[in-house]
């Protein structure tokens, strides 16, 4: 079944912190995303850009939003443009969304059709002494323009209840899907059918898809960092990475396991498997308000260069170098602990700004060891609270005697 659309509350609430945040006398205009041609009549799959959807809800093509908190008329200070159906477009797409439909989806009373947009525009753009907007319209061309992404990357930060409760649902649909591939995992898959079973079981449980391209990394292939090709056969003895997460309501879940191909973790496996768990299970304690990223992956790599040590990769007498050069740690860990997650698998997040309360991050060490060819990454989804980080997939198997043990249960 699919989910239930997000309530507008949801929206209403954002395009309020919008205006808050708005320079007096300015204005708001934001198109939605385009279709795009794949070849012929033929489109690529549909998907909303991810600030229209924050601010209106609204997943059609060709529509525009206009805000103009300041305007003298209030019914011209929220005003939502619409594509209007047409027997032609009933006919090969089905019927658009109508007015009252897009009014209680986006929480928007003026939704007017687009035949009137030159209208409405001058209308509600009239007063307006600056305009927030990221893309060229030749209906305000002698106004002053700012980006309108640096104020709503401010605002997506910080996520509402509404969208932590799409983002558990999406990690609920992952979970699902990875204890269906624990059961399929095993000598001789393909990577692709590992994928396969991903995709059937998202869209199966009510999700739009994966949230991004999934990574089916068996052996070697774990090395690579962006691996999508998930075209070679898991042997025994070969561990899987594998990330992964479903997409709900345009809201990502984003996880990552690594599990053994014939179901048992090696000793050598299992030793350096350990260690990712230990620095996972540090690093996400360090994730509490008042955090910076930057320091939090220096700390996770202060951890590693312990691990590392124990693990044998160098000696403490090499982790001495130069200024000018690179920790040792960086050989085996080349990527960040965390990135910001929400509407987008890497939503907009500002560096430098520590961690608060509504902020939900990934936590994700990993360990590169090509001389072994041996990949692990462990990656669950964190939202900060004022009481500490709470993990949104604690519920996903992490611990290697669970997945060794959901791998080898008889059916």
């Amino acid at each position: 079944m699919k989910p239930d659309p997000v309530p507008s509350t949801l929206f209403r609430r954002n395009r309020s912190k919008l205006r808050a945040a708005m320079a007096p006398g300015s204005a708001v205009l934001i198109r939605s995303g385009d279709a795009k041609i794949r070849s012929g009549d033929q489109y690529y799959p549909y998907r909303q850009l991810s600030d229209f959807y924050y601010l209106t809800g609204m997943e059609q093509r060709d529509n525009i939003l206009v805000l103009n908190p300041d305007h003298p008329d209030p019914s011209l200070r929220e005003v939502l443009l619409i594509r209007r159906s047409t027997p032609k477009s009933d006919l090969w797409s089905g019927p658009l969304p109508g007015l009252e439909e897009v009014r209680r989806l986006s929480g928007i009373e003026q939704v007017r059709w687009m035949e009137e947009k030159d209208t409405i525009l001058e209308k509600v753009l009239g007063n307006s002494t600056q305009i927030y907007c990221d893309l060229e319209f030749s209906e305000a061309p002698h106004v002053s323009r700012m980006p309108l992404h640096p104020l709503i990357e401010k605002l997506r930060m910080i996520k509402e209840v509404e969208e932590v409760d799409q983002i558990k649902k999406a990690i609920s649909i992952t979970h699902n899907a990875f204890l269906k591939l624990l059961t399929r995992a095993k000598p001789g898959v393909w990577e692709y059918q590992l994928e396969a079973e991903l995709i059937a079981s998202f869209i199966g449980d009510g999700a739009a898809g994966h949230a991004y391209d999934p990574i089916m990394a068996s052996g070697e292939n774990a090395l690579i960092l962006h691996y999508l090709h998930n075209h070679s056969q898991c042997r025994d003895g070969e561990l899987i990475l594998m990330d992964f997460g479903a997409e709900v309501n345009n809201y990502a879940a984003d996880c990552s396991r690594t599990i053994p191909v014939n179901g048992r973790f090696s000793p050598r496996q299992r030793k350096v498997y350990d260690a990712v768990l230990r620095v996972f299970r540090q690093a996400r304690d360090m994730m509490v308000p008042g955090t910076v990223l930057g320091e939090l992956h220096q700390q996770v790599g202060k951890l590693w260069e312990e691990e590392h040590i124990k693990l044998g990769l160098y000696t403490r007498e090499e982790t001495k170098v130069q200024a000018d050069q690179d920790p040792p740690w960086k050989y085996y860990y080349m990527h960040g602990t965390s990135h910001s997650l929400g509407l987008d698998v890497h939503d907009p997040f500002d560096r430098s700004k520590p961690f608060e309360p509504g902020m939900v991050l990934t936590c994700e060490p990993a360990i590169y060891i090509p001389e072994e060819q041996m990949g692990i990454r462990l990656e669950n989804d964190i939202l900060i609270t004022a009481d500490g980080p709470v993990d949104l997939m604690e519920d996903i198997p992490m611990e290697a005697d669970e997945i060794e043990e959901l791998m080898n249960r008889k059916p």
